[in-house]
């Protein structure tokens, strides 16, 4: 490029204040250029569905790239968040009314205390309302889209990101019962409870996790916190299970969710189950595990999300030997209005998942129990399944369930009405527009 006579001038003779000026125009256009770029923020990785190493088979794109893992450091304690500390997706704890509003917010590293620092009232039967961790901030909504591998259904490109780039970015869970976008959708910090003579399915600290209650019967104990006809308590629903997973996948760059944030309670049968109390971790942060099999996990602020307890889950059926899924209400007993994957898993059941085949909306075994397969390859979780009439999901694994558990680990092997102690339930929360 040609340099103009005045240019050549200041360059020469050292002219300070047509340097000063020059770089003033520099400078105002870079922040013009940063102003017209876009401000969502979108992170994505791939999963190579050949690679058996679970930390392998996950690769970094877009703003995910150079950014360094999160992973529980169980030798000092202590959670290590790699890049991710202030990620947009990360949630809140918070106590909610039953009417779907937030009382208010949790101390993040001590639930006992409100956000203000005043005592909280987490393990109070008699609250109207329960612990909950709410999704979505500052007018955010987490949205995802999944992009099988051309020619390979069990390897895929995962977006996720603050905006809806295009139609394919779906983010079904902020769709409540009327078929209506929310600013936020809600999980439940702690695994079910019985705490009262209400029958109402609770989320609240220090309690017994409720056990060997038929599916139907958790639904209605869940539903029993609607204060009105409208829809908005449930049980655990499919598709928050596969964005949370997702972005598990996302922050630990890793498929192996026991080795990366914690193992869970795993071991111990009921005995384990019966004196593990709700709340353990509450003074944990957001994220905690260990390495032993004798404690419970927490990842975004959820304790139990796998081990301890088999959790139901609304929206994921096994219906004559085929997986069938639904990303909304209304969620029905027989997988009516369900959309059909196709798969039927092959291999054995109650093996270790080494395949995933992918759609445009979510993951689903479909490899079981074959070849090099184990709790330190591929997806690194179990997987059980019956072709026999309808079956309903369940999640995560129980204590008696070992190296099998894991954030992927499903049982699509009983009906809704089967009712054991392995079995329970977490509340979900879409409240109303």
């Amino acid at each position: 490029m040609a340099l103009d006579n005045d240019t050549r001038r200041f360059i020469t003779h050292g002219d300070g204040q047509r340097l000063d000026l020059g770089l003033q125009r520099i400078a105002l256009g870079i922040e013009a250029i940063a102003s017209a770029r876009p401000s969502y923020k979108l992170y994505a990785f791939h999963i190579d569905g050949s690679e058996s190493d679970p930390e392998d088979a996950v690769t970094y794109l877009e703003d995910a790239t150079g950014m360094t893992p999160a992973h529980m450091d169980y030798a000092n304690g202590v959670f290590d968040y790699g890049s991710w500390k202030d990620a947009f997706f990360m949630p809140r704890p918070c106590m909610v009314k039953y009417d779907g509003t937030v009382d208010y917010y949790l101390d993040e590293n001590d639930y006992t205390l409100k956000a203000d620092g005043t005592a909280s009232d987490i393990s109070d039967t008699t609250y109207a309302g329960n612990a909950m961790v709410e999704w979505g901030k500052n007018g955010k909504k987490i949205w995802y889209k999944i992009v099988p591998d051309t020619g390979d259904a069990n390897s895929a490109t995962v977006y996720i990101c603050d905006e809806q780039l295009d139609p394919d970015f779906v983010a079904w869970s902020f769709v409540n019962s009327k078929g209506e976008y929310v600013d936020h959708f809600y999980t439940a910090m702690f695994n079910g409870s019985l705490g009262d003579a209400s029958n109402k399915m609770r989320s609240l600290k220090g309690q017994a996790v409720k056990q060997s209650l038929t599916g139907q019967n958790e639904i209605i104990a869940c539903e029993l916190n609607n204060p009105s006809t409208d829809k908005l308590w449930y049980t655990d629903v499919f598709c928050d299970r596969m964005l949370i997973n997702l972005l598990l996948i996302l922050m630990g760059k890793s498929l192996d969710s026991q080795t990366t944030f914690g193992r869970g309670l795993d071991s111990g049968s009921q005995t384990a189950l019966n004196e593990y109390v709700t709340g353990s971790l509450s003074d944990k942060g957001m994220f905690y595990g260990y390495n032993d099999g004798s404690h419970g996990v927490k990842v975004f602020h959820m304790e139990g999300w796998w081990g301890t307890q088999w959790r139901r889950t609304a929206g994921l059926n096994m219906n004559s030997g085929v997986i069938k899924y639904k990303m909304t209400y209304p969620y029905t007993t027989d997988s009516q209005g369900y959309t059909s994957t196709g798969i039927t898993p092959t291999g054995t059941s109650g093996g270790y998942v080494n395949k995933m085949t992918f759609t445009k909306e979510g993951m689903f075994p479909s490899g079981v129990g074959e070849t090099g397969s184990g709790s330190g390859t591929y997806y690194c979780d179990g997987t059980w399944w019956s072709t026999s009439s309808d079956r309903w999901s369940l999640m995560g694994g129980a204590s008696n369930d070992g190296a099998s558990c894991g954030f992927v680990y499903c049982s699509l092997n009983n009906t809704l009405s089967n009712s054991h102690w392995v079995r329970g339930c977490a509340l979900s929360l879409k409240p109303l527009a």
